[in-house]
């Protein structure tokens, strides 16, 4: 018979059925129901005793105790069990079966929702939305590293013009324009070789009719263009780069060495002959064809793109890795921000990019300029965000497929496998205290635990206990690495924190902490790229205070997700993951409060309050 666990209303204390010392009261309930497994979860009976018993309210709450749905299945958790990948592109068997929507792909795939950019910290699932979005028809996806825009960086000219000061935006503008015109069309005709390329432009140009300047213009350029059109994405990049030299050597009348002498540090020409050459430089960019890509975009809206059952997609992921040096990347990312805005006109044709959240954060404030505006940008950003219940079905739907894949087509969830609670903590609120609430970080953790229970029927507290330590050290690593352009010496001042108090004051940063950081990591630090050494750099030769160091720390180990942060007596707790606003420096005092994360305790050596 399974244990009860019996309450009346006003007990304090739940009572072992079978403990119970009233025998007459066991008597009544049996006899009252036989089967004592037909009383759902939490009933309520009438108390019968007579006299009353000492559990009196005049009724009892039955607590059944819930039958594990792994019982009479032979399971063993295997070797390298998993639940999954945490990169999405490794995923697909999961991402398969086990896509959990929290209505994030229902936004991205409606046509007239202007959400377009996707943004996100690392592993929040913006790659798993692009996969599933990728399953879709007339679906165009373009990898970075397969643009060339190395050719950029490599080039003899783009360089020189940059470092000269010459604004070259509308030119990236240009070339995002043009790589996606040409896809569009390249995937709509099918234009796969040179042959069907012409047969296209004799055929289909032909028997359109320049009905207006703006038909024309379009008409004249896809003409211009259109030969190339079967070539691969690589290829417009360079051809639109090699133009654009072109027409400077023939238009200006100088070539890239001599533009180099004219430019180069230290060069002999007077600063009126850098001004005119400058300026017709400038002249040269400013007049590409910018206008007819423009006419390009209604023609393509007006006299191709024209059926609504036929949408059109375009899609670019892993803009957050080195595919071109940071400078060139941030004014690239920039101007397809820009592209994919005007894109909007064509009503069935949607590109759809991903981006991490400190990238987009960088692009802006490297590239801002005097006519930027932020808020424009603001309606085609879909912020990525997960709540418990998002990531317990998460969780919930990959443990099954786990369980399902060979013992059983049960329903199997998390808590049937992993112990009810650890530390008096609810096992699922245990689990994600330790993430940011991202799926990648859940996931790691539990396939954690399966990893330390191989060859068990479940997984033990002792089990997660372990898994923690292992996890914890990961998850710092990858720490490291997602904020290596930031705060590429992370994993250094970490040392500061390490074997606090999981809450403590900033005042208890000890001045023998900062010296022993400042002094080992930061006495040449003066141009250092990470702002907390730059800060500890200042504060060894009298510039800042300790307290202004401290402030530096805090900022980033609040941005990286490490700190929580209380500002006074008054304020919440506030953490970056939860997309709060961020506190000001002037709003961090000796006496604010900073929580540190749990999922670094374990690592850090943290002394863990109540």
């Amino acid at each position: 018979m399974p244990s009860l666990d019996i309450n009346c209303r006003l007990a304090c204390t739940p009572v072992q059925l079978s403990r119970c010392s009233h025998k007459k009261l066991m008597a009544n309930l049996l006899s009252k129901s036989q089967k004592p497994s037909i009383f759902g979860a939490d009933s309520l009976l009438e108390c019968i005793c007579s006299p009353p018993c000492y559990l009196t309210g005049g009724k009892i709450r039955i607590f059944m105790q819930k039958k594990n749905q792994l019982s009479g299945i032979n399971f063993r958790i295997r070797k390298n069990a998993s639940i999954g990948d945490s990169e999405a592109e490794y995923d697909a068997s999961f991402l398969d079966v086990c896509y959990t929507d929290t209505g994030d792909l229902e936004t991205l795939i409606n046509f007239s929702n202007p959400h377009r950019i996707i943004v996100g910290r690392t592993g929040t699932g913006k790659s798993a939305l692009i996969y599933k979005i990728s399953q879709e028809e007339n679906v165009i996806e373009i990898k970075p590293e397969s643009l060339s825009l190395n050719y950029l960086s490599n080039s003899d000219m783009i360089p020189l013009l940059e470092n000269a000061g010459i604004k070259l935006d509308i030119f990236y503008t240009l070339l995002w324009r043009h790589v996606f015109t040409v896809e569009l069309l390249k995937k709509k005709f099918k234009l796969t070789n040179e042959d069907n390329t012409t047969n296209w432009i004799n055929s289909f140009l032909s028997r359109l009719k320049a009905k207006d300047k703006t038909k024309e213009r379009a008409l004249s350029y896809l003409k211009d263009w259109g030969d190339k059109f079967w070539q691969e994405t690589e290829y417009r990049i360079k051809e639109v780069t090699q133009k654009l030299e072109e027409n400077i050597n023939s238009d200006v009348g100088v070539t890239s060495e001599e533009l180099n002498l004219v430019f180069k540090s230290g060069s002999i020409a007077s600063e009126e002959k850098k001004y005119e050459v400058t300026r017709r430089v400038q002249k040269v960019i400013n007049s590409i064809q910018i206008k007819e890509l423009s006419d390009v975009l209604t023609f393509l809206s007006e006299e191709v793109f024209t059926d609504s059952q036929q949408k059109y997609y375009i899609l670019i992921d892993k803009l957050d890795e080195n595919w071109v040096e940071d400078i060139l990347r941030f004014k690239l990312i920039r101007a397809l921000i820009e592209t994919i805005k005007t894109f909007r006109c064509i009503s069935n044709v949607k590109i759809i990019i991903a981006l991490r959240l400190d990238l987009i954060q960088s692009v802006f404030d490297k590239t801002r300029d005097g006519s930027f505006q932020e808020e424009k940008y603001q309606s085609l950003f879909l912020h990525l965000r997960w709540n418990k219940n998002g990531l317990v079905e998460l969780l919930d739907k990959r443990i099954g497929q786990l369980v399902s894949e060979e013992y059983t087509s049960r329903s199997i969830k998390l808590k049937d496998l992993f112990p009810r609670t650890i530390n008096k903590t609810e096992f699922i609120d245990y689990l994600l205290m330790r993430t940011f609430y991202r799926p990648r970080d859940a996931i790691a953790f539990v396939n954690e635990c399966l990893k330390q229970s191989e060859g068990k029927g479940n997984v033990t507290v002792d089990a997660v206990r372990k898994a923690e330590i292992e996890y914890s050290a990961q998850r710092i690593d990858s720490l490291t690495f997602e904020w290596s352009n930031h705060y590429p010496a992370l994993s250094k001042y970490l040392k500061i924190i390490e074997r606090m108090n999981s809450k403590f004051k900033l005042q208890a940063i000890t001045k023998d902490r900062i010296d022993s950081f400042a002094l080992e990591f930061a006495i040449d630090g003066k141009n250092n790229s990470d702002p907390v050494v730059r800060a500890a750099y200042a504060y060894l030769n009298g510039e800042i205070s300790p307290h202004n160091f401290i402030i530096s720390l805090t900022m980033a180990l609040y941005k990286i997700g490490i700190f929580g942060i209380k500002t006074d007596g008054f304020s919440n707790q506030i953490w970056s993951f939860l997309d709060t606003r961020p506190p000001t420096e002037g709003q961090i005092k000796p006496s604010s409060t900073v929580f540190v994360h749990p999922m670094v305790w374990s690592r850090l050596g943290i002394i863990i309050e109540n």
